[in-house]
């Protein structure tokens, strides 16, 4: 006998989505009467019922609700058995997706020297499921495979998405209704890692990938290659290391150098690869309490870390992104002389510290800077470390148990920050299209979706080529013309030395904007502005026409445009805001075909504002 149960979604503190119809289904045995009740306290608002069917699927749909801050139990039986989702709210319900930066839980996003701490709000809801990935290629979910609804309350808070909570914190404030989240991100997934297999094949980009990956086991097998190749490395480490066993005693054979830096800017270091350790000694004066909460903090490093202070162990970190941010017992600690030690995993011979980032420890009120003089010595080299294979970050990974699901629940809107891990800017505009149209397909009506543009970045490893990201920001741009779509502009909101930066409270108050104006028809919301055409008015002279220049303010003499020509060489421009436009010149020898503006990775200043906000970075053809 099969067990009566009812999709995963459908849970304690769930919100539905208001003044629509809400499928709801689950299993039980076959051929039974299935009846839902909707109750508000012991008062029967609505009773639905159906029947499995042979497979032991049962389905019912519920009416339309308005918005309320009343709670409602949902009551499922079979007549034998039952099920319970209790504190059920109906209001706006989002699907949150997209890439590491939408995924980020708040507690990440929370500076400890400057926290920016959000609101407590239990009609603020998260269903989170864990990130898994699937390469069956006939596979497709109809239920989440895990999750459940948390409240925007206490540690639960601290761990839903920062994006996410601040976009749905803005439109509580404005609509005081409930604002529900699904949240299906997943750090480092493309956008074709969101696609079926037969929609990946058909565009022919990745079907030998696609032809290994699809067979029997290959996840099993790869993640078993990839711990031998792991454990081969730390092999060949160890039989050269001398120093690990000894390190905490050891006086000689230390080399000065002077944190933060990379490894490429030293000539003893910039081609190393292996286990290295890393010592600073600090003092701790007399009068400092060594009690309560001692934070030590060690920026970011690259790649994989554990720490130590005074032989004791306070943290380690698997890979170079997050921030080293490690609560000290403070009884390990002594008056005196102290020494933090690292021991740093260098895998593709770009170690380092990041620069930008805070190296200290605080001690109560007390902060002592870590920066500066530190010692270090080798433990071992080895060869290059091949990355692991990445799995969320390949096409069809997050298609059967992350997106299908979603198919089967009705939102007022999809949310989406992704694109960093889409190299290929031209690619873009096509794929995401796609994309969209086989969600809005598969779900039944057309979501709305509200994008996030990225913000700027310059990459500490130094691998991203001058312009890239300019490129996909403008290729997320080019995306404004699938209907029904908007896009928060995010230049102003990145911090060059970090893939996640940690304001997500601006990133999703302007997502909320675009809400605000794309779906609740609001007109006293911030304006998106952009470019409509550009044309030449004489010898060294262009003007570039905006859809509302009114809108618009600007420095007297703007120096963030540039032109380029038909080989592609690019050239400052000198540009001024009129009343029909911004006005640009150059030397008259140049013939552009084409005007930027904020074309940089990683800009270092705003010069196009409306409303309070950035105007988007741009590029337009002269027509």
């Amino acid at each position: 006998m099969e067990k009566l149960t009812v999709m995963r979604f459908v849970g304690d503190h769930m919100i539905l989505q208001r003044d629509t119809e809400n499928k709801i289904f689950g299993r039980g045995e076959r051929g039974r009467d299935i009846s839902l009740c909707l109750l508000q306290g012991d008062e029967l608002k609505e009773q639905v019922k159906g029947r499995t069917d042979d497979n032991g699927r049962w389905e019912v749909t519920l009416s339309p609700r308005s918005a309320s801050f009343e709670t409602y139990e949902i009551r499922v039986t079979d007549g034998e058995s039952t099920v319970c989702a209790k504190d059920v709210l109906f209001g706006d319900l989002y699907h949150i997706s997209g890439q590491s930066n939408m995924e980020l839980p708040i507690v990440r996003t929370i500076d400890p020297f400057a926290p920016h701490l959000p609101k407590e709000n239990r009609y603020i809801r998260e269903f989170r499921m864990s990130v898994t990935n699937c390469f069956d290629p006939d596979a497709e979910y109809e239920d989440f495979l895990d999750g459940k609804w948390d409240l925007s309350e206490g540690a639960a808070l601290m761990n839903m998405s920062g994006a996410g909570h601040y976009f749905a914190e803005e439109l509580f404030e404005r609509y005081n209704i409930p604002i529900g989240l699904v949240n299906t991100a997943a750090g480092g997934a493309p956008v074709e890692a969101r696609m079926p297999a037969e929609m990946l094949y058909s565009f022919g980009d990745h079907n030998d990938f696609l032809d290994k990956a699809t067979k029997p086991r290959y996840m099993e097998d790869t993640i078993e290659a990839d711990r031998k190749k792991y454990a081969a490395w730390l092999g060949a480490i160890a039989e050269k290391d001398t120093v690990s066993d000894k390190i905490f005693s050891l006086e000689d054979g230390f080399r000065p150098c002077n944190i933060p830096f990379y490894f490429r800017d030293d000539k003893d270091l910039k081609d190393f690869n292996g286990q290295i350790w890393f010592r600073k000694r600090f003092t701790i004066p007399d009068d400092a309490k060594l009690e309560g909460d001692v934070l030590l903090s060690l920026g970011v490093m690259i790649d994989a870390d554990v720490t130590y202070i005074n032989g004791v162990k306070v943290g380690e970190t698997g890979y170079m992104y997050p921030p080293r941010l490690y609560h000290v017992p403070a009884d390990i600690l002594r008056h005196g002389e102290n020494t933090v030690y690292v021991r740093l995993e260098v895998h593709t011979s770009r170690g380092g510290f990041v620069h930008g980032k805070r190296y200290c420890i605080r001690i109560g009120g007390r902060i002592i800077d870590l920066s500066g003089k530190w010692e270090y010595i080798a433990a071992g080299e080895a060869p290059i470390l091949e990355p692991d294979v990445f799995f969320q970050g390949l096409p069809l990974s997050m298609y059967a148990a992350m997106t299908a699901p979603a198919f089967n629940i009705r939102f007022k809107g999809l949310i989406w920050y992704q694109a960093e891990s889409n190299g290929n800017a031209a690619r873009y505009p096509f794929l995401f299209g796609e994309f969209v149209k086989m969600y809005r397909r598969r779900s039944g009506y057309d979501i709305p979706v509200i994008f996030a543009q990225l913000p700027n970045f310059a990459d500490p490893l130094g691998d991203m080529p001058e312009g890239s990201w300019a490129q996909i920001r403008e290729a997320q741009r080019k995306c404004l013309e699938i209907p029904l779509t908007a896009m928060s502009v995010n230049i102003d909101l990145g911090e060059g030395n970090d893939l996640h930066p940690i304001n997500k409270w601006d990133v999703g108050k302007r997502l909320a904007y675009c809400a605000e104006r794309l779906i609740y028809g609001e007109k006293d919301t911030p304006a998106y502005i952009y470019p409509v055409s550009a044309s030449v008015k004489g010898r060294g002279e262009a003007i570039i026409h905006l859809n509302d220049v009114s809108k618009v303010t600007a420095p007297a003499h703007m120096k963030k445009f540039t032109a380029v020509d038909e080989q592609g060489n690019s050239f400052k421009a000198d540009a001024v805001l009129s009343d029909d436009g911004i006005r640009l010149c150059w030397d008259e020898d140049a013939v552009p075909v084409k005007l930027r503006y904020l074309w940089e990775n990683d800009p270092d200043s705003i010069e196009l504002y409306c409303d309070g906000l950035p105007v988007t970075p741009f590029e337009i053809e002269i027509s």
